[in-house]
């Protein structure tokens, strides 16, 4: 009985940290107010991620894989689908976010989120 519970002590110590949800997962807004705003607001200023989808201002993907890098995640992001007429839909999408304390950025070409807190 005691090697049973050494075990199952171990395991759940081992199993934890990656039950855990990554950093990045999570509302995100330049402003905390813009996360109890009204629908419309929260479309145009709330970065949503979960562990595999994104919905952003402008566009959200429903595939997406995050790979951890020195300075933080590069996404590659599928069936992305926007508001933007030029581009053909679905499209991809790369998207590094880079996290500083209690903040996250989310760029790509030409885009810098510049940085956003938690809501």
């Amino acid at each position: 009985m005691r090697r049973f519970m050494t075990t199952m002590t171990m395991s759940a110590f081992a199993v934890g940290p990656a039950m855990a949800a990554a950093p990045y997962v999570g509302a995100w807004s330049s402003d905390r107010l813009n996360c109890s705003a009204t629908a419309d607001v929260q479309s145009q200023t709330v970065f949503t991620v979960d562990r595999a989808s994104l919905s952003l201002p402008e566009f959200g993907c429903e595939h997406a894989t995050f790979r951890k890098n020195p300075t933080g995640w590069v996404v590659h992001a599928s069936q992305c689908y926007g508001s933007d007429p030029s581009l053909e839909e679905p499209f991809t999408r790369v998207i590094r976010i880079v996290r500083h304390g209690a903040t996250v950025r989310f760029t790509w070409h030409g885009f810098d989120s510049g940085p956003l807190v938690r809501c």
